[in-house]
């Protein structure tokens, strides 16, 4: 660089690092999916945004030493970044953290805190370099700040990509690599000396990521999941396992101790299933598949609740299978003959398994000519030119952590009351739809299941649903029968006798007698039978809100059906003796809790604390800016509820979490730089009135345009729903775009506000917003299962209109 040249920002490795940092957050996601039981998503971007918040903190402090050597720097923390996002991941792999021991082992939550905080260095070391660019380039934080995003926006989908090329473990190594080479892009500032020195050192750094040893990089599972359980049998080996952004699915042998699934079997069953290979997907949700060599290997179908429409309904012809897995009821229906069914399986791998790696051992031969299978999601498959004689949903994979409730955060689209609506719709004329699910003791998924089946009945205009339903219990599972028009006289025999001689407890028919209930399989009380008798009795407010646990009906609102964490219930369950009433409780809600409480207590310790050791003068300047506290907590809150919301409503859009978040960042983060660069343009005379009317005009927009997408996307979600994928992945980030855009203008006319104002407060600002956006990514999740995310949106909108108007505050007290 001559003398007369001007430095120029690194726009080129702002770009490249950010895309970095957003792939690697991605990519923590998917691997916290298999090493743990839940992806865990809110928890990645609150461990993200800490980093982000921490960094700006130390440079308020830290802040003429560091822009003095801001060129050393600023490579230094790409240095860092790409050895400490191999290294981090290591030490939290070895870290002995079990999701399952949270509530009665204080020593996990020491655990989970210390993984948040060494997962939080890789994107802290990516925000010191950003913001202390920011700083150096003061006139051009819109400009960066927007680059910044687009390149995270791009890093988001990028990933994705990646994932369906290398493993998870591979994917690691070429982030940490890729970070490493936005440094070659940063020596224009250098001299000759100092760039061979750091290209050297950037190499060098390149072949140690590379070089590092495979077996630090193994996926070490939990000890609890099914798979690590499976493994430690006697003889069993792994078969074949496939990685893909959706899934890790691995196929294992156990020829000394047979593999026995078979969800309801009753125990009059004549026959067990054949030999079977168990299929996990993310180390858990266990299903199987059935070596089938005559027709006899499949009567034990026969024995399972899940006959239960099979026995009810005259003649099924046309059968349609939701969620069929690795085939288990598309087998029940061969069985009885059924000449045409069509199977729906969102997982792709999972019917690949069926179709084609073990076809012969499964048998595929004989059902092709008449079984269809459609990879897309459950909710978003449609036939309109086709009712069905039988709708059919079995059990989930079996999950060896399942009943302590390690799903509960998860959203599950399936069995809203919309969900059941829709099956409904598709039923023929005396159609069935049959739901099967695992039971739990106490009971609790089942019952809110009949709560959302009753809500989606009346919803669909049926205004006696007692008439149209039954239900019935085996040791471990329970069905339920719906049906658009009343069950006759002839199909309730029918039920009573297929439950007597398979010994399963009838759990509701039109015309039930108490005597009727809880004979075979025992229960303290006919929980199931009481349950029923108060919902269509049009008493479930009354029994709802009495049980002990959250039994509501999931909607597409609140569509959290695993959560069943109430309140109320808590001083109850903790009063009881030994660890009894902990283990009732239920691990999900409360590691949010605890997830948010740790957040909270690593936010004021990392981002608002060291604040306390600005100068006097700084402080002073700190005090008269009350506003500008309230703006940036304000938009740092809104921003994330938002995203977080739009998230699980790409959930249900697209069917894959990993996909919605990567499409919902990548959307988000590029259209807010977009709206980031259009402040810059728009801001070349930087005056207070321009701030002004461009925030009031923002602010109005975000309003607008949210209750809008509340209204319309629950109308459009069906349509978009049944499009082919990348139609889907496509549709989505176009919906976003809009709100995304405009969202992305407050942050920097904040900035803009600082830089006139305070410029020296504009890395405080950055902390401040980063501790906002570190709660509420957790908060989002919080709230949601309280309010629904249309409740979570609103609150968003709430926040950017208290943020106006301290904003509007300050540049009236200014002026």
């Amino acid at each position: 660089m001559t003398d007369n040249q001007a430095p120029t920002p690194p726009l080129l490795s702002i770009f490249i690092l950010s895309a970095a940092a957003l792939a690697y957050e991605v990519l923590l996601i998917r691997l916290f999916s298999i090493v743990h039981w839940h992806h865990f998503a809110f928890m990645v971007i609150s461990i993200a945004l800490l980093g982000y918040g921490a960094s700006g903190s130390l440079i308020t402090v830290f802040r003429h030493w560091l822009l003095d050597n801001y060129d050393r720097v600023f490579i230094a923390n790409i240095l860092l970044f790409g050895l400490s996002s191999i290294v981090c991941f290591v030490i939290v792999q070895h870290l002995p953290f079990n999701t399952l021991e949270i509530l009665w082992d204080s020593s996990q939550w020491q655990r989970l805190l210390l993984s948040y905080l060494l997962l939080m260095l890789p994107f802290f070391f990516v925000a010191n370099g950003i913001v202390l660019t920011m700083m150096r380039f003061h006139q051009l934080i819109p400009q960066v700040y927007g680059i910044d995003l687009i390149g995270a926006g791009v890093g988001a989908v990028l990933v994705m990509v990646l994932l369906q090329i290398f493993s998870a473990e591979t994917l690691l190594t070429l982030l940490a690599i890729g970070g490493l080479t936005a440094g070659l892009f940063a020596l224009s500032n250098l001299g000759k000396r100092q760039k061979r020195l750091t290209v050297s050192l950037l190499v060098l750094c390149m072949f140690a990521v590379f070089l590092m040893p495979q077996k630090w990089l193994d996926l070490r599972l939990s000890e609890y999941k099914g798979l690590a359980q499976t493994l430690l049998i006697k003889d069993t080996s792994l078969r074949s396992s496939h990685s893909s952004p959706v899934s890790q699915t691995d196929v294992v042998q156990s020829p000394l101790v047979p593999f026995r699934h078979a969800p309801g079997l009753s125990l009059q069953s004549p026959t067990g299933p054949p030999e079977q290979l168990a299929v996990f997907r993310d180390g858990d949700e266990m299903t199987a598949i059935d070596h089938v060599t005559d027709h006899r290997s499949l009567e034990y179908y026969d024995y399972m609740s899940s006959a239960l429409p099979y026995h009810v309904h005259r003649s099924p012809q046309d059968v349609l299978i939701l969620a069929s897995a690795t085939g288990a009821q598309i087998l029940q229906a061969h069985l009885y003959q059924i000449p045409s069914i069509d199977a729906v399986e969102p997982d792709k791998q999972l019917s690949l398994l069926i179709t084609e790696q073990y076809a012969d051992y499964y048998g595929w031969h004989n059902l092709k000519q008449k079984v269809t299978i459609h990879n897309i999601s459950v909710r978003g498959f449609s036939a309109p030119e086709k009712n069905y004689d039988l709708v059919v949903m079995g059990p989930s994979g079996a999950s060896s952590g399942g009943s302590a409730g390690v799903y509960a955060l998860s959203t599950s689209y399936d069995y809203t009351v919309e969900a059941l609506q829709s099956y409904l719709k598709q039923l023929a004329p005396d159609g069935l739809l049959s739901l099967t699910q695992w039971t739990s003791t106490p009971a609790r998924g089942n019952l809110k299941l009949f709560a959302a089946a009753v809500a989606a009945m009346k919803q669909n205009g049926i205004t006696h649903p007692e008439n149209n339903i039954t239900w019935i219990r085996s040791w471990n599972t329970a069905t339920l029968l719906l049906k658009n028009s009343p069950f006759t006289d002839e199909e309730i025999n029918r039920v009573r006798d297929f439950s007597l001689s398979r010994s399963f407890d009838l759990a509701w028919i039109p015309g039930i007698m108490p005597d009727e209930v809880n004979r075979f399989q025992l229960l303290q009380e006919p929980v199931f039978y009481l349950a029923a008798k108060s919902i269509l009795k049009g008493e479930e407010n009354g029994f709802i809100e009495e049980y002990k646990y959250d039994i509501q009906a999931a909607t597409d609102n609140r569509p959290y059906f695993n959560n069943h964490f109430r309140w109320s219930s808590l001083k109850e369950f903790m009063s009881l003796p030994g660890q009894a009433g902990i283990s009732m409780i239920g691990v999900g809600y409360p590691t949010l809790l605890i997830t948010l409480a740790q957040a909270f207590v690593a936010a004021i310790v990392l981002i608002l604390l060291p604040l306390s050791f600005m100068p006097a003068d700084k402080k002073k300047v700190a005090g008269r800016r009350r506003n500008l506290i309230i703006y940036f907590l304000a938009i740092g809150l809104a921003f994330l509820f938002i995203e977080i919301a739009f998230i699980q409503k790409f959930t249900l859009i697209l069917s894959q979490p990993l996909y919605a978040v990567a499409v919902a960042l990548c959307a988000f983060l590029i259209f807010s730089g977009l709206g980031s660069l259009y402040v810059q343009r728009r801001m070349k005379d930087a005056s207070m009135p321009i701030i002004s009317v461009l925030l009031r005009r923002s602010v109005i927009l975000i309003g607008l345009i949210t209750v809008l997408y509340i209204v319309v996307l629950p109308l459009v979600s069906s349509t978009i729903m049944a499009l082919p994928e990348t139609v889907r992945i496509f549709s989505a980030f176009v919906l976003a775009a809009p709100l995304a855009f405009v969202m992305g203008m407050p942050f920097p006319l904040g900035m803009a506000t600082l830089q006139q104002t305070s410029p020296n407060l504009i890395p405080w600002a950055w902390g401040i917003n980063g501790c906002a956006s570190v709660l509420s990514a957790v908060l989002a999740v919080l709230l949601a299962i309280e309010i629904g995310f249309n409740g979570v949106m609103f609150c968003a909108v709430m926040l950017y209109l208290v943020a106006w108007f301290a904003n509007r505050d300050t540049i009236n007290v200014e002026y």
